[in-house]
Order: C-alpha cells, then structure tokens, then sequence
C-alpha cells in the first residue's frame, strides 16, 4: 500500500495541475477573505456609532465578525481542490493511463484505496493552504479588534479543511463514476456554481427558511463553515452580553442568530455544525464508494 501512495504521489507530481490549481487557490481565498473583511469591518465600524446599537449595549467593537470573512473566503476556494479531486481518476480512465496501473498493481481494490488515502491528503493540504490564504486575507482587510483569537481561528480552519478534503473525495468519487473530465467538471461546476446557490436560496424561501437546502451537498457543505461561525460569533456575543451583566438569551435568540448568520455565509437553511457535516460526509461517502465499486469492473481496454 505505501509504495502504491508513494506511486500516486510521484504521478501527481510529475504534472502541473497541482500547483496550477493550488496557486490560484490561494490567490481567490486571500482575496475573498480581504474583501469580505473590508465589509464586515465598515459594517461594523457603522453600527458602532448607532443610537440603537448603543441603546442594547451590544459591544459590537469587541466581536470577531472578521469570522465571517473566513468563512466566505473558505467557501468560495473551495471549488479548486473540488476541480482537483474531479480530474483524479476521470483523468486517467479518458486518456487510458488508468490501464497501466490496474494491470500493474497487486489489485484493483488496492489501487483505488491507494488513490482514496493520496487525494484525501492532497485535499488536507488544499485546505491548510486555504486557510493561510484567508488568514492573510482577514488579517490585511479586518481592523484589528475584529479579528478572531486563536481558538476561533482554528476551530474555522479545522472545519475548512475539513469541507475541502470531502469536496476533493466527492469529486473523485464523482468524477471514477462519469469517466470523462470534462463531463465531470462540467456538471460539478454548474452545480457548485449555479444549481446548488440559486436552487438552494429559492428552496430556503419558498420552505419559509427551513432546512431543506440542508440536507443537498451544497448546503451541507457550506453549513460545516456556516455553522462554525455561527456557534463561535454567539458564544463570544453571550460571554460579552453576560460579563455586562445581561441575561443568558433563549434558543429562539440562538436559533434565529444561526439563522442570520448562515444566510449571510451563504449556507442557507443549514443545521448545526455537526449535523452539516455528517450530511456532507454520507453524500461524500456515497459517491465515492460508488466511484470506486465502479471501476472495480470497469473495461480498461
């Protein structure tokens, strides 16, 4: 197995779509991540001077929206190790270079789980350099009072890489069941980029905002993120309220703050942070096992 792991690895690297792909990666998460930030922070920075916000005592200079911005930015970068992921294997059974391997390999099975390890480990380092591109996103574009402490920061960049490394599986999964590259791309691009937003935000309003965009691959995804910020910014916003001596808020408050919260970081309807996950895990897990039970017997003549 490890000389199998060994082997993907070294095939991997001999091309440049790795770094093709990671470099612009990068380049679009400290890109949204800056923007976002930029917003957020003006956003609050105006709120500050409200009459109302001052009313509530609402510290809204203390809280770490810059949060947010992480999120975004995780989100939206995530479609470079998803297109990584789709060109895996597709790639390989188009041009016939799969032949080789299958007819070399001590077997099928173990050269598809050879292929299962290397691309999740690819779509961990997708995600880590994600998550510094965002970093220095938030960092460049965020004042300095809104940006996250070192447990939120984590706990945000955990959940990143997290989405990123099941979105790189889903692909691959996706991608050994079509069997051509373009074809898979051009399905998981349109669904990513236009299907799954729109379909989920008219879902989310004509559901009255209940959860079923949820439970799709798109939204699941994004409520990993989603709901992380979510917990973090209302836990640190409850410490802040209950150290000036307010009142512990209900869960309506709770639930309608994820909400708000979810809707802004484009995961409409999500569930909570574990919930999302173990959805996008078994739609991931799907896929992917069906993928490789796929080619278990495809035809590599």
């Amino acid at each position: 197995m490890g000389n199998m792991i060994t082997a993907e690895f070294r095939k991997i690297l001999t091309t440049r779509l790795w770094w093709a792909l990671l470099i612009p990666a990068f380049l679009l998460a400290f890109g949204a991540a800056w923007g976002w930030s930029a917003v957020t922070t003006g956003i609050a920075n105006d709120l500050v001077d409200e009459d109302i916000i001052r009313d509530f005592d609402v510290p809204i200079d203390e809280i770490s929206w810059s949060v947010i911005a992480l999120v975004r930015g995780m989100n939206i970068a995530s479609i470079f190790p998803m297109v990584f992921g789709a060109l895996g294997l597709a790639s390989e059974l188009h041009r016939k270079t799969i032949t080789t391997s299958f007819l070399t390999a001590a077997s099928r099975p173990g050269l598809l789980a050879a292929k299962g390890i290397t691309y999740t480990l690819w779509g961990v380092i997708y995600g880590l350099v994600i998550s510094g591109g965002v970093t220095i996103g938030a960092l460049v574009g965020s004042d300095k009072g809104y940006l996250p402490d070192a447990k939120q920061w984590f706990l945000v960049m955990l959940a990143g890489v997290i989405m990123c490394t099941l979105w790189t599986l889903f692909a691959l999964g996706v991608g050994a069941l079509i069997g051509s590259p373009v074809g898979t791309l051009v399905i998981l691009l349109i669904y990513t980029l236009i299907v799954g937003p729109f379909g989920e935000f008219v879902l989310f309003s004509a559901t009255e905002g209940s959860h079923a965009p949820g439970f799709l691959p798109n939204g699941a995804a994004n409520g990993l993120t989603g709901s992380t910020a979510s917990i973090l910014l209302f836990d640190q916003i409850q410490t802040l309220v209950l150290d000036r001596g307010g009142e512990l808020a209900d869960q309506d408050v709770r639930d309608g703050f994820h909400d708000v919260v979810s809707v802004i970081t484009g995961a409409y309807g999500a569930f909570s942070l574990w919930i999302s996950g173990l959805i996008f895990f078994v739609w991931t897990a799907v896929f992917f096992v069906t993928g490789m039970l796929r080619n278990q017997s495809r035809d590599i003549t």
